[in-house]
Parts: C-alpha cells; structure tokens; sequence
C-alpha cells in the first residue's frame, strides 16, 4: 500500500480567495496537487475563529477591544508626560518540528538562524539605532521589549531555549494539526513566549494567539483555559531569522528578513493588522497614527494611498503590514501605547514581565529526557514498532531508568532499561509492537525514575505522541453523503487518490478555479457513488469557508463516507475550517470475486457468522491468528485450502485482525464483525 503524501487545508483556498481579490502584487506561491497555490503571509485572524469555536467564552474583537480602551488611554498619557516604562526582558522558547533533517539543514534550523531572529526582534522593537530595525518616522516608537533565549526550562534546569522534536514526515501541517504539536510541546506560557517552527504551515507563513481580557475564564483544560495550552507563535521554517545575519539559511524569497516573526509578535502582544482586516477605509486597527488603508500590500510599493479621504500613503513601513521584510521599520507610538496596555494587564502577558526564564538555569546530577519518534506508517497500514529516545541531561552517567507507556486508556506497562550514557548521550529504546485500530491513538510515555531516584525534572520526560491510522477497508465504490447546512455555498468537498495524475476522483472542488466549483444550495442532501476498482490510499477533505463547519451553528449539515456495503469509514460536521480522513481501499469487484492484483482476501467484511480467508493456490498461507483491538489472540489455525472458513459467530462485535503467515512471512488483514 502506497504512503499518502498530500494534505489541504481550508487557509490554502481561502487565501487563493482572499488574496485573488486584494492584492497589489501576488505573494510567495507554494505547490500542492500540482498546482500552484498563494501562501497566505498571516493567519491570525482566522486562528481566531478556530479558538472562538473551540472556547465560546472567548472574547469578541469588540469585547476585547472594549476592555482593553480605557488601558490603553492610560498607557498614551502616562506616555505623553514622560513617565518612562521600565524595559522588560520577555525569555522565548523555540520549539523546532523536523521531519529528521540533520541541524541546520532545510527545517531543523540552525542555532544561529534561531539565534539571528532573536536579534531581529530586539532591533524591531528597540528601534535599535543602525540597525535594519531603526526608522526616523515622527510616528516611530521605541517599545521597551527586549527578548532572550530561555536560559532554563520550566523545571529551572539549564537550557539553550532551542528545543527540537522530530514528529514531522515532509508533509507539511495543517494549522489544526499544528494546534496538536503545540499542545504536547508548549512551556508555561504564563513565562516563555512559545515559538514552534514547523518545516511547512500548508499555505501560511505563520500565525500568532491574540491576548485575552483579565476576566476570560475560558473552557478549562489541564487547569488552564483552554487557549492558554497553544498560546504564542508559529511559524514557517523559512520565514525565521534572517539571511543577513546568518546566510545559511533556507528562506523565503520577500519575507528573509525575521519581520514575520515581528509581525506575529506583535499580534501575540495586541496589534491588529494596519489597515483593520475590513472590506473598505472604516475599518481600523485602533492606532490613530496608523493611516487607513483598503486592505494589504503586498512587495514594497512606495507612494500608495488606498484610502484618499485623508492626505497620508498607506504605511506600507509598519511591521503589522503585508509588505516585503526589506521595507518595514516601523512600530507607531500609539502601537507602543497598545502593547504597554497589555503588558500591563493581560493574562499570560504581565507574567512574562516577571519570569526568571532569562535567568542561568541548574544542572542536575541524575536527569534524564524522553522524546516518542514520530510513527510513520503506510496508508492503510495497523501494525506499528513505537521508539522512545532517553537522553541523558544531567552531568551523572545514566545506568538505569524506569519509563512507563500507555495507549489511549489501556493499563500502563513499564520498561526497565539499563546501559551507560555519557552525559548528553542518547539510546534509542523499541518497544514491543502494537496493532492499532483505525483512527487517532495516543502514546504516552514517561521518565519515572533514573539511576534509582526519582525523575525530579518531569517537564522533559513526560511526552506523548498522536498515531492517526487510516483504516483498511475492502469495497468496490464508496458512498459519499453531503447534508449541507443554512450555508450550503460555504462548503467545498473532494475525494483524492495518491498515484492519479489529477489526484481528485470526486467531489464539488475546481482546484484550478475555486470560483467555478459546483456550490450547493442550503439544507440539501447530496448523494454520490464513487467507484474504487483500485487498491490504494484515499484522502477524503472537506472545507467550510464559513469558518463554522456543517454542524451545529447554522443548521445540522453532515457528512458521510460509506462502502458499497454500508460500512461508515467516516462521518463528522463539527468542525471549523476544515476536515480530513485518509484510508486505504482493498478493492474487490464483489465479496467472492477477487481483484487480479491481490492474493490474498477477507471476505464478507463485516462478517456476521463466517469469515473466508481466500488465496491462490501459489500465494496461500499456512496459518492464521485472530487479534481484538487490544492485541490479544482470540482464534488461530492452520489454512488448509484456497478458501479457509472461520467461524466468527462468537466474536464480539468490533474490529480484528487477522494475520496470516507463510515460512517468515507475515500479513496482516482488517476485518469487521457485527
């Protein structure tokens, strides 16, 4: 079975959309099914909508901007008659998803790339004179933030503030995707500004979490609200650093600079973008010396004025514009005004004022980190060998540790293992293999003791990994239902096989002209029979452009994917932007008929009583052994024609596996009992 090797996301399209419809000059273009798709320089407002949707409680834009007013005036005089701030040191963490890359080579980035943004971002928000970072605009203003790599983690143990995880295969990540990654990696935000750095963002150069309100509750998770578990920044490898200071780097063409991290920190610390993310000149961003624009710019076009009420150009200079990193110097005076404001007096923000992240941190003698290695499986594949990596992080040589692991809810198993591992020296531990169930699983896994005492840093031996199995399913066409809700021309829809030259076998999309799909109309059921007479791996999409998903906002639309014989690979509608199932076909021309290009089948699937294992003559296995979902055998035998019968009347409803085996070789098939 092929691996699957493409992914969307909803900010791919509505970028195309958006961009199609307001740019002077076209940004960065990246590909995707082949074609030519726009990268959308920042995301943040329509991350905002996907934390909106996950916690009602948070605040609106007007909410927000309601409580924050009063702050801000304050900040402007308090400004105005020279009561000076007290410069604040804000300590940063960055996170680096890699797909395995050595460091320094393509997304693993370098420590002086990492090191040169670092730079940038004090030039940007000192107004550091001689730097790219200095303008002499009467407007200008110096922040009073400087920034500095973490010196010690959440545990107070020494740290570089460079933390690199390799969880990524090439793919690139979607932003809900991304969301996963920063959950499972991210440090107390109320004490680091978290920077993850992805190898892609599909179709984004990065986004920002915008501060909340003192009195915002939010939806509590792991006792923080919600939203407190992925706040900071994310961003594009490419759009980090800067080429000037380190060259080595791999960069994007226009944004080379580290502006795009400027950019979203200022989001992260209250600004909007310059021209208020509105349709015409009214719109704001609530700093009155930030001149009204249309919309974005784009490249470094001088002399601009797309709002011509007032005698003043577009700031194309302003750090929270679109325009090319060479041509923006500028944070405005009342931009200073707003990020005082919530310096002063937002969660997660005021903290930061007082953390002692900046601060050497200690070594311990006796320490030791975990890191789970991604799982990379075949499209259709169950079978997985998961592999732990124990880092030796103290000055002690580590002879012993004790790591517990557990998937999903079933029991935690423990590992002993014993070696010697010099101080930053690393094992790579293979635990026993697991068969997994089609959907999402997580691996937890557990540093519970070293060299016989207790693990006293947990912050970097406690980690857990999300395993998506795609599913094995055997049918000759699929049955896709599409119930839309009150918003039916919101919603776009494809199915796409790896390996076709066009990728998409079904669906309502025009990839090459988004403004030519077949738009549904509201409340209305769609009903369509794809065929699949080929074995491989499918990838089912749907995007809503509302932002809304089908369910339950504006009515109770739906989506289902069915086989030919009614069994459901997947269903859903409450989503945001964007929803996504890959699975694998065993195609069959009927139960009894095999296609010529497989040996080896189940059939019927679901199975009520029995379960034939059919084979050719040449290809037929001696035995086989039936595994539940937790892997424990529930039925074996010797195969001893071309059509084995099982009896499987007994089972439990539920997902098995069977495994059939010949000389040292072994397959393994998914089969259904109801």
């Amino acid at each position: 079975m092929k691996k699957f090797t493409f992914k969307a996301s909803l900010f791919v399209f509505a970028g195309m959309l958006s961009l199609a419809a307001s740019a002077q000059q076209k940004p960065t273009a990246a590909k995707k099914f082949g074609k030519a798709i726009e990268t959308v320089p920042c995301a943040t407002v329509q991350y905002e909508t996907l934390l909106k949707k996950k916690n009602p409680a948070r605040n609106s834009t007007e909410k927000f901007e309601q409580w924050i007013a009063p702050k801000v005036a304050a900040a402007k005089k308090a400004r105005i008659q020279k009561n000076s701030n007290a410069i604040v040191t804000i300590p940063v963490v960055f996170h680096i998803i890699h797909n395995g890359s050595p460091i320094g080579v393509a997304e693993n980035i370098a420590d002086g790339q990492i090191i040169s943004q670092i730079d940038v971002l004090n030039e940007d928000y000192r107004r550091l004179e001689g730097s790219n970072g200095h303008n002499e605009s009467a407007v200008g203003g110096d922040m009073e933030i400087n920034f500095c790599l973490a010196q010690q983690d959440p545990d107070g143990v020494l740290s570089t503030g460079i933390v690199r995880y390799q969880l990524g295969n090439g793919d690139g990540w979607s932003m809900e995707q991304a969301e996963v990654i920063k959950t499972q990696t991210q440090w107390d935000p109320e004490k680091y500004l978290n920077i993850w750095v992805f190898d892609e963002l599909i179709g984004l150069a990065g986004y920002a979490q915008f501060p909340t309100d003192s009195g915002l509750d939010g939806l509590e998770e792991d006792g923080l609200p919600s939203e407190a578990n992925t706040d900071g920044v994310a961003l594009g490898h490419r759009y980090v650093g800067s080429e000037e200071k380190y060259p080595q780097g791999e960069y994007d063409e226009a944004r080379n600079l580290g502006r795009s991290a400027s950019h979203e920190v200022g989001h992260f610390f209250g600004l909007r973008h310059i021209w208020g993310d509105g349709e015409d000149c009214s719109a704001t961003d609530y700093c009155a010396d930030t001149p009204p624009m249309l919309g974005p710019n784009y490249g470094c076009q001088t002399g601009l004025d797309t709002c011509t009420d007032d005698d003043l150009l577009d700031m194309i200079e302003n750090y929270m514009a679109y325009t090319d990193d060479a041509c923006v110097n500028i944070f405005t005076l009342n931009q200073k005004d707003r990020m005082q404001a919530v310096l002063e007096n937002s969660p997660r923000r005021h903290s930061l004022i007082t953390s002692v992240g900046c601060t050497p941190g200690i070594v311990l003698e006796n320490d030791g980190s975990l890191q789970i290695n991604p799982v990379d499986l075949e499209c259709g594949e169950t079978a997985v060998e998961p592999e732990l990596v124990l880092t030796n992080s103290g000055s002690s040589v580590l002879t012993s540790a004790s790591i517990s692991y557990q998937l999903d809810s079933q029991p935690a198993v423990t590992y002993n293992w014993t070696g010697s591992l010099a101080a930053g020296a690393s094992a790579t531990i293979e635990l026993p293999a697991m068969t997994l169930t089609a959907g999402q699983h997580i691996l937890s896994a557990n540093i519970v003791t070293v060299n016989g005492t207790a693990d006293v840093a947990p912050n970097n031996s406690s980690k857990s990994l999300s395993i998506d199995v795609s599913g094995l399913f055997t049918t000759s066409s699929l049955k896709v239902s599409i119930q839309t809700d009150d918003n039916g021309d919101q919603t776009l829809w494809f199915i796409a096989r790896e390996g076709d030259e066009d990728n998409i076998i079904a669906g309502n999309i025009n990839i090459d002209n988004i403004g030519q799909s077949e738009f549904y109309g509201d409340n209305e059921l769609h009903v369509t029979d794809v065929p699949v007479s080929v074995d491989d791996c499918y990838a089912f999409f749907i995007i809503d452009f509302g932002a809304d998903g089908m369910c339950c906002n504006s009515g109770n639309g739906y989506y289902k994917i069915e086989t030919n014989e009614g069994v459901v690979i997947t269903e859903g509608g409450n989503f945001t932007q964007t929803d996504q199932k890959m699975f694998a076909i065993d195609a069959v021309l009927s139960n009894h008929e095999v296609v010529k290009a497989h040996t080896i089948t189940l059939y019927p699937n679901p199975a009520n009583n029995i379960l034939n294992i059919s084979a050719d003559a040449a290809n037929m296995p001696e035995s086989y052994t039936v595994y539940n979902s937790l892997g424990q055998v529930i039925d074996s035998g010797k195969v001893t024609a071309e059509t084995q019968s099982v009896d499987v009347a007994k089972y439990a409803n539920g997902v098995y596996f069977v495994k059939l085996a010949k000389g040292g070789s072994t397959t393994t098939l998914q089969f259904i009992k109801q």
